[in-house]
C-alpha cells in the first residue's frame, strides 16, 4: 500500500471511529443509562398517587413479591394511612423512596432508623404484635396453636407444612425469612459478623464442605431459595416437636435457637483443618 493510500484509508478509519463515538454519547443515551442504573432510574417517568404500578419499575433484584412487605394490598383505614398509596394500594414506594440522600438502610421512608421495627409500627399496632410468639406453636397435647383463628404457622409460612413429608426446599414462605424475623427481632449487634454472612452466598468450596458437615453432624443447615445465609441458617426458630425430621429439629429451644451448640455452629461450613 502506497502512502497517499494508506493516508486516505487512515482518515477514513478515523473519521468512522469519531463519528461512532459522537453517536454513542450523543444520539443513544438510553444505551448509557443502561450502563448507570442510577441514570435510569432518574429517566423513568415521574410517579403519581393516582395509578402507576410502581412494582413493575422495580428490579427484578429485589424480589419484591418474595422479599418484602405485600404489595397491591388496601389498607383498611387508608385515610390515615401515614405514607403515600398509589391507586388506594401499598406499592414499593410506600414504603420506600427513590433515592437514598438521608442515608436511610433500604431506602425507607423517613430514615435513617436505629431499629427498623419502629418504621413497622408507623402502621402496625405493636401492641398487637406483643401478644404473638411464634416460636410457641404447640399446645400441651402436641396440637398446632392457633392466632386470630389461623395455624401460628402461617405467621411465617404461606402454606402450612407437613412436618411427615417437607424438607426445606419444600416449605413456602409468606416473605423472605430475614423480613419474616425482623418484625420482631433486630438486626444482629455486631456489624461487622453480619456483613460478613448474611445473604453471602457461599463458594462452592463452602457449599462441599457444609453438605459433608450435614452429613457427619446429622444438621440441616438451610439457605434461602436463591441459595444465601440467612437467619434460619444457623437458628432453627421452630419449638421442640414441631419438626419431625431429626436433622432440620435440631437446635429446637436451645438457648439462642442455634441448630449447633455454639462451639460447633462455626465448622459447618468452615474448614479449619
Amino acid at each position: 500500500m502506497n502512502k497517499e493510500k494508506f493516508t486516505r484509508w487512515y482518515l477514513l478509519t478515523l473519521g468512522c471511529l469519531i463519528a461512532l463515538c459522537i453517536v454513542f454519547i450523543c444520539g443513544y443515551p438510553g444505551v448509557l443509562r443502561a450502563q448507570d442504573p442510577s441514570a435510569f432510574v432518574q429517566s423513568l417517568p415521574s410517579t403519581s398517587l393516582t395509578g402507576t404500578d410502581l412494582s413493575s419499575k422495580c428490579p427484578e433484584c429485589d424480589k419484591y413479591r418474595e422479599n418484602h412487605h405485600p404489595i397491591g394490598i388496601v389498607p383498611s383505614h387508608p385515610a390515615n394511612y401515614p405514607f403515600p398509596l398509589y391507586d388506594g394500594k401499598i406499592m414499593c414506594l410506600t414504603c420506600h423512596i427513590e433515592g437514598n440522600t438521608g442515608g436511610s438502610i433500604n431506602l425507607l421512608r423517613g430514615g435513617p432508623y436505629v431499629d427498623q421495627r419502629v418504621f413497622c409500627f408507623k402502621c402496625h399496632a405493636e401492641e398487637e404484635y406483643a401478644k404473638i410468639d411464634p416460636h410457641i406453636m404447640l399446645d400441651g397435647r402436641g396440637n398446632v396453636l392457633s392466632v386470630n383463628g389461623r395455624p401460628v404457622c402461617l405467621f411465617c409460612h404461606s402454606v402450612k407444612p407437613n412436618p411427615a413429608t417437607d424438607r426445606t426446599g419444600d416449605v413456602l414462605f409468606r416473605a423472605d425469612v430475614a423480613f419474616l424475623c425482623w418484625r420482631c427481632h433486630p438486626s444482629m449487634v455486631n456489624p461487622t459478623f453480619f456483613k460478613a454472612h448474611f445473604l453471602v452466598t457461599p463458594s462452592m468450596e463452602m457449599r462441599k464442605v457444609m453438605k459433608e458437615q450435614e452429613q457427619r453432624l446429622k444438621v440441616t443447615i438451610p439457605l434461602v431459595p436463591r441459595d444465601r445465609i440467612t437467619c434460619s441458617t444457623c437458628h432453627n426458630p421452630h419449638q421442640k416437636g414441631v419438626i419431625l425430621y431429626g436433622p432440620s429439629a435440631s437446635g429446637a429451644d436451645t438457648p439462642h435457637k442455634l441448630r449447633l451448640p455454639a462451639s460447633e455452629i462455626c465448622i459447618a461450613c468452615h474448614n479449619f483443618m
